[in-house]
């Protein structure tokens, strides 16, 4: 069954599919899993700039009943899994994932946004991008987590919006790194450009600490910024040097301070292209941001978060669905 949780009042309406993995079908009938989603929803717009766009998104619910409600030791509808012990890895079965997202009649994979949610308490979260093996880029992308704690967890709702919005929906990379990626590789670096120059992916980062070249040079020399913490700081992608990154903090980094403006301008730019099928320019961005963005509350928690692995990146050679 699919639920319409929210229709688009603005554009043409960008698909996000929620749906469960690992919920039986007393959790269903009880109105568990319908809680989780809009919980999910909820979770979804609460920083900016998505906060201030969420009438360009149709989202939708299916349900999906599992046979057992665990992982590893039983069988769950869309086969997720999670990695054992501290690492954070997280999917399922990709192709299954999307049979259920087709139940949402007419809709266009790829351009769709689908988040499965995984019924266990469990720090885990992963999404997956796609592009086709022609050089094309998809705007189709799962992201993976389970309930992290609790529906009421800050975890949760971080990690939401790390993988669905940061990942998913406004390609941004990592902004962490891990001492054991000492130095990022060379054929990482001119993978990642390339995606960069291509599919307009990446934008977060850059590999040069050159203030007049960088990708957020008109951010540095903008006064409207200058109280925002922006420069050039050296770790992102996972790798302690060779990659760089705009702030200190960020949402794409430990989880806190929202996202900083590279990442906003990138996830803003997605979503004016998928919805009104435009690109938009820098100062139609800055007029938007200046009149909406608020920092972060400082009630919220800023206790950094443990950061994940890298997004995974597939190549298709056939049509979603197929």
């Amino acid at each position: 069954k699919v639920v319409v949780l929210r229709g688009h009042t603005a554009g043409n309406g960008i698909p996000l599919v929620l749906m469960g993995d690992g919920f039986i079908n007393t959790e269903i009938e009880d109105g568990y899993y319908e809680q989780v989603m809009h919980k999910t929803v909820d979770n979804l717009f609460t920083e900016h700039p998505i906060s201030e766009l969420k009438e360009y998104f149709d989202i939708y619910c299916v349900k999906v009943v599992s046979p057992t409600n665990s992982f590893g030791t039983g069988k769950t509808t869309l086969d997720c899994w999670m990695d054992a012990g501290s690492s954070t890895g997280v999917g399922g079965n990709d192709k299954a994932v999307q049979a259920y997202a087709q139940k949402v009649e007419g809709i266009d994979l790829d351009n769709t946004q689908v988040v499965v949610i995984l019924n266990s308490d469990a720090y885990k979260g992963t999404n997956y991008f796609y592009w086709y093996e022609d050089g094309r880029p998809l705007d189709f992308a799962i992201a993976y987590f389970p309930v992290i704690e609790n529906l009421e967890s800050e975890n949760f709702r971080r990690v939401l919006l790390h993988e669905t919005v940061g990942h998913g929906i406004g390609k941004l990379d990592d902004e962490y790194s891990y001492e054991e990626n000492p130095v990022i590789p060379d054929d990482m670096m001119s993978q990642r450009r390339q995606q960069q120059e291509d599919f307009g992916w990446w934008l977060n980062v850059d590999f040069t600490d050159n203030e007049e070249d960088v990708l957020w040079s008109d951010f540095l020399f903008d006064a409207r910024y200058d109280d925002q913490g922006l420069g050039i700081f050296e770790g992102a992608c996972t790798y302690m040097t060779g990659a760089y990154r705009s702030t200190e903090e960020s949402m794409m980094r430990n989880n806190i301070q929202g996202f900083n403006a590279p990442s906003r301008r990138a996830i803003y730019n997605n979503i004016i292209r998928r919805g009104e099928g435009r690109t938009p320019s820098l100062e139609e961005f800055i007029e938007f941001d200046q009149r909406t963005y608020v920092a972060p509350a400082q009630t919220r928690s800023q206790v950094p978060s443990r950061p994940f692995g890298r997004p995974q990146v597939r190549k298709l050679d056939r049509p979603l669905g197929q």
